[in-house]
C-alpha cells in the first residue's frame, strides 16, 4: 500500500462563497428536480425496485446528488437518496450480489453505485454499508471467474479498484490483494496503454464508423477498439495507474501516471482542458466535440490520482477543467447542459457537424441532447472536487485547491478549523483563518504552476518555501492568519494547429459574442435551445498588444456571460478566408495569418462563462 497523501473524509470539508453559491444554483436546477421531472431517475427506477431504467442512470445521479444534497444541508434531497440507497443496501443476496433484477449479471453500474455508498458512509457511519461492500466484493471475487469482465466493466475497473483501496486502507485482507490482482489481470492495461499511445490521430482516421454500421454492436467492438478510444473510458481510465501504484509501489507506474494526462492532452487535448471526444478521441482541432461525461470523469481521476501521487502537476490540470471546461457545459441556471461542447463554438444548433458517432443534437443546450448519460453523471463535478481540496501529509495538512471553503478535522483527536476566504481563481488573493488549532500541525499549501512569483502578505508567520510548488506554515496558531498573494499575469499558450489560448491563471479567455438563446423543444417543462449570434467571430490576435485587464471584484455567479468576473481586451483583426464549415468555425488557419482588415480591440472573458466563443485563435 503506497500513496503521497490521505484523502480527508467528505464531512471534513464544506464549501463556502462562490463555491457554494455554485452548488446552490445547481441543486436549484437540474440536479434538485431531476427525480421529479425526468423518469430514468424517477420513482419508476430500478434502483428503486420499480420497471424503469436500471443500469447506470440511477447510480450516477445519486454519485452527485448525495454529497451535494449533504454539503446543502437540505433534507429534502437527502431523503430522496436515502430511499435508493435504503432500498440498495436491501436487495443484497446472499451471495453479495445487489440490485435491480432487470440487470442483476452486470458489474458496471455497480461499481458506481459502490462509489456512492463510500460517501453515504463517510456522511452517515452505518457500519452496515461496510458490511454491505465487502460481501459484494467477495461476490465479484467469485463471479468473475466464470464471468469475466467484458466490454464496460472492463474498461472502467479503475473504479472498482479505487472502492477496494478505500476499504483495504480501513480493514486490509489478503483477499482484497488478491481480487484487485485478478481484476487487473482481466481489465484494459490503461497504464501501458498511454506508455505506448497508440491513438495520436482522430479515431475516424482508424475507422469508418458509417462502414462499420453494418455490423451488430459486438462485432463493431471486436473490428475496433472501441473501448480503447471511447473518450469516458479514457477520462476514467487515467485513474488506472494510480491505482496499480497503490497496491504495488512500483515507481515505474507512477512515473507513467502522471505523464498519462499529457500525452492524451497532446493528441485530443483543448485550451479548456477538456479531452476531444464526440464519442470517441477526435483529435485537437478546437471544432470537434468534449463530452460532459468524460469532463466529469476525468476531473474524478485527476482527484484521486493526487491523492496517490501528491503531484501539484495534476492540482493544475484540475484547476484548467473544473474552472473552464465544466461550467461552460452547464447553463448558467443549472437547467440546460450539452452532451458536446467545442473549444471554437460559433452555433449551438440541431445541425450535421462533423462528430465521429454521435447525433445531431448533440451540439444544443438541454435536458438530454444525445444521450441521457450526461444527465444523469453531470453531478459529481463541483461535490467531488470539495472533497479533494483538502489532505494529510503525515503531520501536515495540504491545500491542495485553494477555492473558498470550511475545514474542520482532528489531528490526534485534537480540532483543527480553518476557513479559506478567497475569490480564487477569479481573484488573486487567499487567505487561511484558523479559528482553532490544538495540535501542533504544519500547513502546505499548494502554489499553482502557471504563478512565478507568489507573495505571502501575512507577516511574523514562519513559513518556507519548498521547491517552486509549495509554501510550508511551520506551526498553525489559532487566530493566525497567513494570506498569499497570486499575481495573475495574461499569457498565451499554444495548441492544435499552432493556434494560441489566452489564460491568466487558471482562467481561460474566450470571444465574447451576443448570444441569442431560443427554444427547440421543450419537455417536462425543461427546454432545449439553440443559440446563435450575428456578430463576427473569425479573428486572429495581435500577440504584441499588451492585454488591458479588468477585474470586477465578488459576483453572485462569477461565471455570468452578461457580468463576468474579469474581462480581457486585446487588438485583433478579422480574417475572411476563416469560414464556417459544417456548421463549425473552420480549421484554425495556419499562422501568423495576413490580413488587410482594419485592427480593432474585442474583449474576452472567462471561457465558463461562455455558449458561444472562439478560444483557440489564429494570430498575426
Amino acid at each position: 500500500m503506497k500513496k503521497k497523501w490521505k484523502k480527508l473524509v467528505l464531512t471534513e470539508v464544506s464549501p463556502s462563497g462562490w463555491l457554494k453559491e455554485q452548488m446552490q444554483m445547481q441543486m436549484n436546477g437540474l440536479t434538485g428536480c431531476l427525480h421529479e421531472k425526468w423518469d430514468s431517475v424517477g420513482t419508476y427506477s430500478g434502483w428503486l425496485g420499480g420497471t424503469g431504467e436500471s443500469w447506470e442512470r440511477g447510480p450516477y445521479y445519486l454519485d452527485g446528488l448525495l454529497p451535494l444534497s449533504y454539503y446543502l444541508k437540505d433534507e429534502k434531497h437527502f431523503e430522496i437518496c436515502k430511499k435508493f440507497l435504503d432500498w440498495t443496501l436491501k436487495s443484497q443476496d446472499n451471495e453479495g450480489n445487489f440490485g435491480p433484477e432487470q440487470t442483476k449479471e452486470d458489474y458496471w453500474s455497480r461499481f458506481i453505485m459502490l462509489k456512492v455508498m463510500i460517501q453515504y458512509y463517510e456522511i452517515t457511519k452505518k457500519e452496515e454499508i461496510i458490511e454491505f461492500i465487502e460481501n459484494y466484493l467477495k461476490y465479484l471475487k467469485t463471479a468473475i471467474e466464470d464471468r469475466p469482465l467484458t466490454g464496460w466493466t472492463q474498461a472502467r475497473t479503475g473504479d472498482v479498484l479505487y472502492v477496494i483501496k478505500w476499504l483495504y486502507e480501513r480493514f486490509p485482507a489478503e483477499w482484497m490483494m488478491d481480487l484487485q490482482r485478478e481484476i487487473r489481470r482481466q481489465a484494459i492495461d490503461w497504464t501501458s496503454l498511454f506508455a505506448d499511445f497508440p491513438y495520436p490521430r482522430p479515431t475516424a482516421h482508424y475507422y469508418d464508423w458509417n462502414a462499420l454500421k453494418r455490423f451488430q454492436n459486438e462485432e463493431v467492438v471486436q473490428l475496433m477498439q472501441y473501448h480503447q478510444t471511447h473518450v469516458v473510458n479514457v477520462s476514467m481510465g487515467l485513474k488506472y495507474a494510480a491505482m496499480e501504484y497503490f497496491f504495488d509501489g512500483d515507481d515505474e507506474k507512477k512515473k507513467l501516471g502522471i505523464e498519462a494526462p499529457g500525452i492524451v492532452e497532446k493528441y485530443h487535448g483543448i485550451a479548456s482542458g477538456a479531452i476531444n471526444g464526440d464519442e470517441h478521441l477526435s483529435g485537437g482541432s478546437p471544432s470537434q466535440g468534449a463530452e460532459l461525461c468524460g469532463v466529469v470523469e476525468q476531473m474524478f481521476s485527476l482527484e484521486t490520482m493526487m491523492e496517490v501521487f501528491g503531484e501539484p502537476e495534476l492540482a493544475d490540470r484540475l484547476e484548467r477543467v473544473a474552472f473552464n471546461a465544466y461550467p461552460a457545459s452547464i447553463s448558467e441556471d443549472y437547467m440546460a447542459h450539452q452532451y458536446l461542447q467545442q473549444a471554437n463554438q460559433i452555433l449551438v444548433s440541431n445541425a450535421k457537424r462533423n462528430w465521429f458517432n454521435n447525433g445531431d443534437d448533440s451540439n444544443l443546450f438541454g435536458l438530454e441532447p444525445n444521450f441521457g448519460c450526461c444527465t444523469a453523471n453531470m453531478h459529481q463535478g463541483w461535490p467531488k472536487f470539495v472533497q479533494h481540496l483538502w489532505f494529510w501529509e503525515d503531520n501536515c495538512l495540504v491545500s491542495a485547491i485553494p477555492v473558498p471553503n470550511h475545514l474542520e478535522t482532528k489531528s490526534e483527536g485534537k480540532r483543527i478549523v480553518i476557513d479559506v476566504e478567497t475569490d480564487y481563481p477569479f481573484g488573486d488573493i487567499v487567505s487561511y483563518l484558523v479559528r482553532e488549532a490544538e495540535t501542533d500541525v504544519k500547513l502546505k499549501i499548494r502554489i499553482p504552476g502557471w504563478c512565478a512569483n507568489p507573495e505571502l502578505l501575512t507577516e511574523g508567520v514562519k513559513a518556507r518555501r519548498e521547491g517552486k510548488n509549495f509554501w510550508i506554515v511551520e506551526h498553525l496558531v489559532s487566530g493566525s492568519r497567513i494570506t498569499i498573494r497570486y499575481p495573475m499575469e495574461v499569457r498565451f499558450s499554444k495548441w492544435y494547429h499552432d493556434s494560441v489560448a489566452v489564460e491568466r491563471g487558471s482562467l481561460v479567455y474566450a470571444l465574447k459574442m451576443e448570444e441569442n438563446w431560443e427554444k427547440e423543444r421543450e419537455c417536462c417543462g425543461i427546454a432545449d435551445y439553440h443559440i446563435s449570434s450575428t456578430e463576427p467571430w473569425n479573428y486572429a490576435l495581435n500577440l504584441q498588444d499588451i492585454p488591458k485587464t479588468e477585474i470586477y471584484g465578488k459576483r453572485k455567479n462569477p461565471f455570468s456571460h452578461e457580468m463576468p468576473s474579469s474581462q480581457i481586451r486585446i487588438k485583433a483583426k478579422r480574417v475572411k478566408e476563416w469560414e464556417m464549415v459544417c456548421n463549425s468555425a473552420g480549421p484554425v488557419p495556419d499562422s501568423p495569418v495576413s490580413s488587410t482588415e482594419k485592427e480593432e480591440q474585442i474583449t474576452l472573458i472567462p471561457y465558463g462563462a461562455t455558449a458561444l466563443r472562439i478560444s483557440q485563435f489564429p494570430y498575426y
